[in-house]
């Protein structure tokens, strides 16, 4: 087969035209259908080709196959879970990475990609008022982000009681205690368990009636452990929206004699940005390592999280870079960014430049403005609906979030209608809203952090959710 590059150009004009029509459709089209898993199995499934299509044929019919299950979460109403849009600059930039096609964990496979994603990584640790210094590496998501912050606190932790488990393994090394707040995201769960720290033995300090750790119960847990130690904190509650008190915090963590804090930032880090919301997030430079995501609040294309750690030295023995083939060694001995020092991935895409792109166009004024608006906006829904009798919005919102309870009676009622309007809301398809919980109580989970969210989307959900909860209550 001979290679004409120009051959690119009619399957790339087609999947355009596809993207922008679908772009363009986000304000009316609804955000699910209803469809069934075997009917997609039939419009997308089959018997495995033989033959050669032509490109574009293929990607008219795979657009319009697949545009019946799409979810419409990069629309102005999706509310559920923790899930972003993309800046309109973000996602261009993410087109030129795939048509770039460039491996960047080493300076020599990508020297462009490489000084983008330094230039993105000091820019980030700026704009959040971070140590100055800090190692940035940019991973698929705040799992992994996590994933690789929770490795580095593992080998550091167990570097200062003198055990190196890169050498020797686990087996026979002190035993890391992992203390964390009853609120613990499954991401942390799911890292720990992958890392070989297990979750059977968890410490779970209590929370307050917002879902902050309470300091002096975080004080007397860390008094009673003893070797290294491993603490949890976050910043933006899935539930509630809510920052763990930081700085109370960092005081506790810094009177052990060997103990590592890591705060799960995957939604809320980036508050730190805003002078409005700053406060929320005092002492999290103090932090040894943190995570985020980009595809949430930051509104990046997916496959974009960072992870963060305070002494780059750490993460870059952890990560094992001095253990590369010798094929690698040039590479390796480069004085210039080296990726791979800071993740896991030993193959990857330029993640860092729709970050990049972010920052370029819309500059700190521009990300601060999307950060308040959505908080302004999330307030404004709470406030909304508090004025309804029967419905209860469980937090304080101080951020882009928040969980609702309806109707007025027993635990097991409320959770009953608060499952069934929640259910309603997704059918009819003018907004999501998940479901979630709150110490037990079955809510509504109402997020705010997309970038084309408006006070009009915000006013006619709000009447949705309202004629919801009526319907329901009438029913039930």
């Amino acid at each position: 087969m001979s290679h004409h590059f120009k051959d690119y150009r009619a399957s790339l004009e087609r999947s355009f035209a596809h993207s922008v029509s679908y772009l363009e459709s986000l304000d009316e089209r609804p955000v699910a259908k209803e469809i069934t898993s075997q009917d997609l199995r039939n419009l997308i499934g089959g018997e495995l080709p033989l033959r050669t299509s032509a490109p574009e044929k293929v990607i008219d019919e795979m657009a319009t196959a697949l545009d019946a299950g799409l979810i419409a979460s990069g629309g102005p109403r999706f509310f559920g879970y923790a899930i972003g849009g993309t800046f309109p600059v973000s996602l261009a930039a993410d087109w030129l990475v795939s048509a770039w096609d460039q491996n960047v964990p080493y300076y020599v496979s990508s020297p462009a990609m490489a000084v983008a994603e330094e230039t993105a990584a000091e820019w980030m640790v700026e704009l959040l008022g971070l140590t100055k210094g800090s190692a940035v590496g940019f991973t698929s998501g705040a799992q992994e982000a996590i994933y690789t912050s929770l490795i580095t606190a593992r080998n550091s932790l167990l570097a200062k009681a003198d055990w190196d488990v890169a050498t020797k393994g686990l087996y026979g090394s002190p035993r890391i205690t992992v203390v964390a707040s009853d609120q613990i995201h499954s991401t942390i769960k799911r890292a720990l368990s992958m890392i070989g720290l297990g979750i059977e033995d968890i410490i779970k300090v209590y929370t307050d009636e917002n879902l902050r750790i309470i300091p002096s119960e975080l004080s007397r847990v860390l008094a009673e452990c003893d070797g290294p130690t491993l603490v949890c904190a976050q910043a933006g509650c899935i539930d509630s929206g809510a920052f763990d008190p930081f700085d109370d915090i960092a005081d506790a963590v810094a009177n052990h004699q060997n103990a590592w804090l890591h705060v799960d930032g995957a939604i809320g880090l980036w508050a730190a940005a805003s002078d409005k919301q700053k406060h929320l997030l005092k002492g999290i430079e103090r932090a040894d390592s943190i995570d985020t995501d980009g595809h949430k609040w930051f509104n990046m294309p997916y496959d974009c999280g960072m992870v963060i750690v305070k002494d780059p030295a750490k993460i870059t023995s952890a990560m094992g870079g001095s253990n590369m083939g010798d094929y690698l060694n040039d590479a390796m001995e480069k004085p210039d960014r080296n990726a791979i020092n800071f993740g896991i991935s030993a193959s990857r895409r330029a993640r860092g430049l729709p970050v990049y792109a972010a920052f370029k166009s819309l500059g700190k004024e521009g990300i601060v403005k999307h950060l308040d608006n959505c908080s302004d906006l999330a307030k404004q829904m709470a406030e909304i609906l508090s004025e309804v009798e029967g419905i209860t919005i469980l937090n304080d919102v101080v951020s882009n979030r928040f969980s609702a309870q309806f109707g007025i009676g027993d635990d097991d009622y409320r959770n009953e209608l608060t499952d069934r309007v929640v259910h309603r809301l997704q059918e009819e398809g003018f907004l999501y809203p998940s479901t979630s919980g709150y110490k037990g109580l079955k809510t509504m989970l109402f997020s705010v952090l997309n970038y084309h969210t408006s006070e009009e989307d915000i006013i006619k959900s709000a009447d949705r959710i309202i004629q919801a909860y009526n319907i329901e209550k009438a029913l039930i």
